[in-house]
């Protein structure tokens, strides 16, 4: 997630459903270069194994962002339904599991 110039907070969103909880959140991704790398170094990763995506970073990309939708908890949302479970194609829970 990118950093936002405060240092304390991402770009990022989440929307909040009442009864059904986070319906989808999404973020823009870190583009600079500098932030990544110094993020690594507070990290204690290796530069060397991110290369490639720093070269994205670099060379091939714009500012962008994404986000995910709950399938399920759309549908828990449009149905109006309670619990989560009614609305799982295949739920698992405890004593039911089946692999």
């Amino acid at each position: 997630m990118r950093l936002n110039d405060d240092g304390k907070t991402v770009a990022a969103m989440d929307v909040l459903v009442p009864k059904v909880g986070e319906l989808t959140g999404g973020s823009q991704r870190e583009e600079r270069c500098e932030v990544i790398v110094r993020r690594l170094e507070e990290m204690g990763l290796p530069r060397e194994p991110y290369d490639w995506y720093l070269d994205l970073r670099r060379y091939g990309t714009v500012k962008h962002a994404g986000f995910g939708l709950g399938f399920e908890r759309m549908v828990l949302f449009a149905t109006g339904l309670e619990n989560i479970r009614d609305v799982i194609p295949f739920p698992r829970y405890p004593g039911r599991a089946d692999l």
